[in-house]
């Protein structure tokens, strides 16, 4: 709505009222920035309008453990969300990715100086298994090398729960989603035959951004 609004705006001439400046203290009229420093907003990208009041529901008694305050509707599938400090926001994000119904929720960090159409909810931080490694090369510096091809690595892990070495490797990366999800990744060596590593996403939620 505020963008079409913008854009209509933009091919008017405006008069001299119109165009002087209204100068506020921000102090005095906004919320205080450190309320913002432990606050997530919340998407859900899917193509249908959501239940917004079931979401509520169901994140507060998710995220319990948490400590979350609030959970506000700002708007159609748009959610603001407040924590009782930045650890037990930070703590949510590094659980995701979550999920409604099967769909994407994308969280990012609340930023008092935007406004709700200034977030592109672009980037997803999940978990890859990297299969078909050759067992001397399960490392933590190869898994990092090439969960660079599919986004900025996060973290590694190259063990199972129980300690033993798997069959795949795990590196958690920041990959864009707006563009197509990659299925494999090469390994060249000098020494050896090149090899496809398929790639597989955990807990990967449905998501459009058409």
């Amino acid at each position: 709505m505020a963008d079409s609004l913008l854009a209509k705006l933009g091919d008017l001439t405006f008069t001299a009222e119109e165009q002087d400046a209204v100068v506020v203290t921000h102090n005095a009229v906004a919320i205080l920035a450190e309320d913002f420093a432990s606050s997530l907003v919340g998407k859900v990208v899917s193509p249908p309008t959501i239940d917004g009041s079931r979401l509520i529901r169901q994140f507060c008694s998710i995220w319990k453990d948490d400590k979350v305050l609030s959970i506000s509707e700002i708007n159609s599938n748009f959610f603001l969300i407040s924590f009782a400090s930045p650890m037990n926001r930070t703590n949510v994000l590094k659980r995701g990715p979550w999920d409604f119904q099967k769909y994407w929720f994308a969280l990012e960090q609340a930023d008092p100086n935007q406004t709700i159409h200034d977030y592109s909810f672009q980037h997803m931080c999940i978990w890859v298994r990297i299969h078909n490694i050759p067992l001397s090369l399960m490392t933590a510096a190869l898994a990092r090398v090439l969960g660079a091809s599919v986004g900025k690595v996060i973290m590694t892990d190259t063990c199972l729960e129980d300690g033993n070495m798997g069959e795949f490797m795990r590196v958690r990366v920041l990959f864009d989603t707006s563009k197509p999800l990659r299925r494999c990744v090469v390994l060249s060596r000098p020494d050896a035959k090149a090899s496809m590593c398929p790639l597989q996403y955990e807990r990967l939620p449905l998501f459009c951004h058409g």
